[in-house]
């Protein structure tokens, strides 16, 4: 079996004459004009070639990009049976092979597949031939509970013993933490500390798994706008997966860790390709996409016109759940400023009254008269009110930024209340933390943990924030 990385989530798996790539994602960004790849994938691999089948593990823009897949006309698309990707994936004009995860699928020439679903939506797939497997983990186990990982491990063991190759994700995949702005925040230690926490999570499935070869993937991602250029260095920088796995497994064991690059290949054991990870750069990040980066920081004047349609939308929103947001325990007054508008939309809470207006942005950004201030483009927030999975443009990209002119106003969770208005209602929001947990609350917490049931709240901001020492 051979498998060449091209980049981010995508693999080149050959073997017995029949090919099979992974998450195609290069043909321009995604989440809106947000996420970029890089390093640069290495796609000489598969040009001018035929691919008989590409695998699209979920629906997140970076696996799931529409203007990339359809490079690969005339290829079977794999999906997980039953995917709601299904449908959708036909529409595109592709022949759909939904895969179970009882059992394996015969692609032809000795080359077996399964899919399994995981967690929230994710997917795993397991490729077999000729006595090697390779194991396509992505996105599906780094961010899920450790009861889910668990599960997986066993089934994993059961099925295929040690795998040969696993290929899983590091990424943090989301606009957190990096989309909040604090007094005193130290943003790029903060970003670390992040990044940190899931590279420890990949080495953690890694010696779990105890496959032959180990590889990191799934995470090469740079943002080009300029308020959040900053933070490609430090998530990039940071402890890499592998020498968070040298930590916890030490240098000796029977599994081999490569931080590969685009271009990096191996064929039956054997590294044909030692393409591996060099620092980031800003400097050259920049001269990579130099064109890029200019349009992706040129705005256009928004009317007065659009703001008061997103407006209408928000505040209908709002009085769909109206229930709910009534329910939050105590006032406040946010402003969602719209990037290039003059005007802003101000949600105000008076008692169990919520108000949706738009309001003159003059000023606005003074030091205490608003608890959050929201910035985003005018697209990104219609995409998100409208559309089902729209949300995502903002809260796995990276599609705005919360603002607090002040650190006590974190606690107040005031930001989710915005988060959950700017999505369709479906009928229930998240769940209010309670600030202090009575006696049952407590014990109930222990039980979940010695069962393995508890997970810490990873969108926790005073956790997840550093702030600077002075």
């Amino acid at each position: 079996m051979r498998i060449t990385f091209i980049g981010h989530a995508s693999l080149l798996i050959e073997a017995n004459g029949l090919s099979i790539v992974s998450d195609p994602w290069w043909n321009g960004p995604c989440f809106g004009a947000q996420w970029w790849p890089y390093p640069m994938p290495y796609v000489e691999a598969v040009r001018d070639r035929r691919v008989d089948y590409v695998y699209v593990s979920h629906g997140h823009h970076d696996h799931f990009h529409p203007p990339t897949l359809r490079l690969f006309r005339g290829s079977k698309i794999l999906v997980a049976a039953g995917s709601e990707l299904a449908e959708g994936i036909r529409g595109l004009g592709f022949e759909v092979v939904e895969c179970r995860a009882d059992g394996e699928t015969e692609l032809g020439a000795g080359v077996r597949c399964r899919i399994m679903e995981t967690y929230a939506d994710d997917t795993l797939m397991a490729v077999s031939a000729n006595g090697e497997s390779c194991l396509n983990v992505n996105d599906s186990l780094h961010a899920a509970p450790e009861a889910i990982q668990q599960k997986f491990f066993q089934l994993i063991r059961q099925l295929y013993g040690r795998p040969d190759y696993v290929f899983c994700g590091y990424g943090t995949a989301s606009h957190f933490p990096n989309c909040y702005v604090l007094p005193g925040k130290d943003r790029a230690a903060t970003a670390a500390m992040r990044q940190a926490y899931f590279n420890r999570a990949w080495a953690r499935i890694i010696r779990e798994l105890e496959p032959r070869f180990g590889f990191p993937f799934a995470a090469d991602v740079a943002f080009l706008d300029d308020e959040l250029f900053w933070c490609n260095e430090p998530v990039h920088n940071a402890e890499r997966p592998t020498e968070a796995f040298a930590t916890l497994a030490g240098t000796t064991g029977p599994t081999r860790v490569v931080d590969i690059a685009p271009g990096f290949t191996v064929d039956d054991g054997q590294v044909l390709r030692n393409e591996v990870r060099g620092r980031l750069n800003a400097d050259e990040l920049r001269r990579a996409y130099g064109d890029a980066i200019r349009r992706v920081n040129r705005a256009g004047e928004v009317g007065a016109h659009t703001v008061r349609e997103l407006v209408a939308l928000v505040a209908a929103n709002a009085a769909k759940g109206a229930e709910y947001f009534a329910g939050y325990p105590g006032d406040y007054r946010c402003l969602i400023r719209i990037k290039g508008a003059s005007t802003g939309i101000e949600v105000a809470k008076a008692g169990p009254q919520v108000t949706v207006t738009a309001a003159d942005d003059e000023g606005a950004s003074g030091p205490r008269r608003y608890d959050v201030i929201y910035r985003t483009r005018a697209s990104y927030l219609r995409q998100s009110l409208v559309t089902p999975y729209g949300h995502e443009v903002l809260f796995v990209g990276s599609g705005g930024i919360f603002e607090f002119p002040s650190v006590t106003a974190v606690g107040s969770g005031v930001h989710r209340e915005i988060m959950t208005m700017v999505r369709p209602w479906t009928g229930s929001g998240p769940r209010r933390p309670l600030k202090k947990p009575g006696a049952f609350g407590m014990a109930k917490r222990i039980a979940k943990r010695l069962l393995g049931q508890s997970r810490s709240d990873l969108y926790d901001l005073q956790k997840w924030t550093i702030f600077s020492r002075r």
